[in-house]
């Protein structure tokens, strides 16, 4: 929705000439606040800017390095105090992708400078040129005495003279975490964050359906190669005489650093060499209570093709103070919004424009109005873009499918049904892509008669049985075109049959399935004893077209990873037990 100020013009200047009543309106209805599109309420007013690099101490006395960029006007320094936008990172502050770190990594700040804003870069304590020992690399900064370092960081810009006092952060993935765990600490100068496929509850969506992928406790000299290593190497200097000296201490001080928590298969795993409960350190919902005293502006992003970093954007949408928060969700991957700017025109960094000028500058512009901006793929040219006031769409209608002999149709299906296939290999998978797994069985829709819009989360209410003690259960959905080929966007969820549990969300969970995955409410299957699995596929919104068909695949993986006597699996549907995936229609 576009917002002018119209009317108040006309009133401004009802006694004036007529041709100074018309200059006056036109100038006003040029102002144009909607996604991806903001005019007339702010401009460019530098040319360049002044890039300077120092250490800041923190509480501890840890000296962090940080990389801070001031506009300039005509090779002048800004005189007049402005914002600072600054992001925490474990990805090195000065480079990024063969670029400067300010201009490359996704939010894109540095074209903030121009419209007269502070960009700063900071690296994590223990990383790069920072000092200081890190734990547990890129999510470092939840553990003490880190976590206290962003509240440090805040509140130092908010002192300095070039500042105005009123400071946001950016960043996406880690960078988009580090702000989550920043607003837990509620600094008083910390107006606004857009964190961006950051997650809500790590475990949940880390791990994804209690697929555990155990891995080793890595120091930094039991890496092969040895990241830490790797990282000093690209370590970058302050300014200063001192600087070279300086960076050798720091690298000094990471010696002892730990990469990873080491085997953490459940919610409520003891992590060794951390010595926390590291899932539940680890997430923004642990500290709901604090978020939810907030007051500052929330923007969460994230792309649709994406996997377990997707829901933490709606999640923290639904969970934070709503006046504050808003929600953009994109047609892309892991963090990919140049790539949505290429395909669709709307550049994410409008969006932080729009959004850092009303919380950081105070300019009316609108911009929280539109409350959810998503994109739809398929959708009619022009209308691919849409907005809602609420997540999930209010005029969703959850539709049952039914899965029964190969087809998936909204009518029960009559009869005994047992369909069966083989365990197959794990599928490769990552907190930000799951890739399809062979085999399965595939239950596929008729033809569709008309458009159909999903828009939501499906849920999977599956009934299988099986020899194996436990089995990793994968529900997918693609989109068969008439020609046979298929398409999907991570339009898929699972669980480990042994974490099927449900229990009651200590947050806002949208009413979908929630699973506690702690380890006394782990059960083992029983050989021959039908289980029932319930749970939530991946938000997605997609249009299926006229002529094409609704699939729905189910894999079956062991966890055990045996390559002989592969077990089987048989998904059952009879009149005690049906099997389904409900399905958010949009009329």
């Amino acid at each position: 929705m576009e917002r002018s100020n119209h009317k108040a013009s006309v009133r401004s200047c009802a006694i004036a000439a007529l041709t100074l009543t018309c200059t006056v309106v036109a100038a006003e209805t040029d102002k144009v606040s909607a996604p991806g599109r903001y005019s007339g309420y702010s401009q460019a007013a530098y040319d360049d800017y002044q890039r300077s690099s120092f250490y800041l101490p923190v509480r501890d006395g840890t000296r962090l390095a940080v990389d801070l960029f001031r506009p300039t006007r005509a090779g002048q320094v800004a005189s007049e105090p402005l914002p600072v936008v600054w992001m925490h990172t474990p990805y090195n502050r000065r480079h990024y992708a063969g670029a400067a770190t300010v201009e490359r990594y996704p939010g894109y700040a540095l074209q903030l400078v121009k419209y007269g804003y502070n960009v700063a870069v900071v690296d994590f304590r223990g990383l790069y040129a920072s000092f200081g020992r890190n734990r547990s690399y890129n999510r470092g900064e939840w553990l003490e005495p880190a976590r206290t370092d962003a509240y440090d960081v805040t509140e130092w810009f908010a002192r300095q003279p070039w500042s105005n006092g009123a400071i946001g952060m950016w960043g996406c993935s880690a960078t988009g975490g580090s702000q989550m765990q920043a607003a837990t600490t509620l600094p008083p100068s910390l107006k606004a964050i857009m964190p961006m496929s950051a997650e809500f509850d790590v475990y949940a969506f880390e791990v994804l359906g209690g697929v555990a992928n155990p891995g080793p406790v890595m120091t930094s000299g039991g890496t092969t190669p040895n990241a830490n290593a790797l990282r000093d190497a690209q370590a970058v200097a302050v300014d200063g005489s001192d600087a070279p000296e300086l960076l050798a201490q720091a690298v000094g001080q990471h010696r002892d650093n730990i990469e990873s928590p080491g085997v953490v298969p459940f919610r409520d795993s003891h992590s060794a060499p951390l010595e926390d409960e590291w899932w539940n350190v680890s997430s923004p919902s642990t500290y709901l209570r604090q978020l939810k005293r907030s007051r500052f502006g929330v923007y969460a992003a994230a792309n649709w093709d994406e996997a377990g970093t997707k829901p933490g954007a709606f999640l923290t949408f639904n969970n934070l103070p709503r006046a504050d928060t808003k929600l953009i969700v994109g047609p892309q991957t892991h963090c990919a919004w140049s790539k949505v700017e290429q395909e669709t025109g709307l550049s994410i960094v409008t969006e932080e424009l729009r959004f850092f000028d009303h919380w950081l500058k105070g300019i009316d512009n609108h911009v929280m109005d539109q409350r959810v901006t998503y994109y739809t793929y398929h959708a009619p040219k022009g209308q691919e873009w849409r907005t809602a006031a609420t997540w999930p769409l209010r005029t969703q209608r959850l539709t049952r499918y039914y899965l029964a002999a190969g087809t998936l149709d909204t009518r029960e299906p009559e009869g005994v049904h047992r369909d069966t296939a083989p365990m197959s290999a794990p599928a490769q998978s990552t907190a930000i892509l799951i890739k399809p797994q062979s085999g399965g069985i595939s239950y596929q829709s008729e033809a569709l008669t008309h458009d159909t819009q999903v828009t939501g989360y499906p849920v999977a209410n599956l009934w299988i049985v099986t020899d194996a003690s436990d089995v990793d259960v994968t529900a997918r959905i693609d989109d068969v075109s008439p020609d046979g080929e298929s398409s999907s966007y991570q339009m898929l969820g699972r669980l480990r049959a042994s974490e099927r549990a449900l229990g009651h969300a200590p947050y806002d969970n949208l009413g979908l399935p929630w699973h506690s995955y702690r380890a006394a409410d782990a059960r083992a299957l029983r050989a021959g004893e039908p289980a029932q699995l319930e749970f939530e596929l991946l938000p997605m919104s997609y249009i299926f077209r006229t002529g094409h068909r609704i699939r729905v695949t189910v894999t079956f993986a062991d966890p055990a990873q045996r390559t002989d006597a592969v077990p089987t699996v048989s998904l059952l549907s009879d009149s005690h037990r049906r099997s389904y995936v409900t399905l958010p229609l949009i009329p």
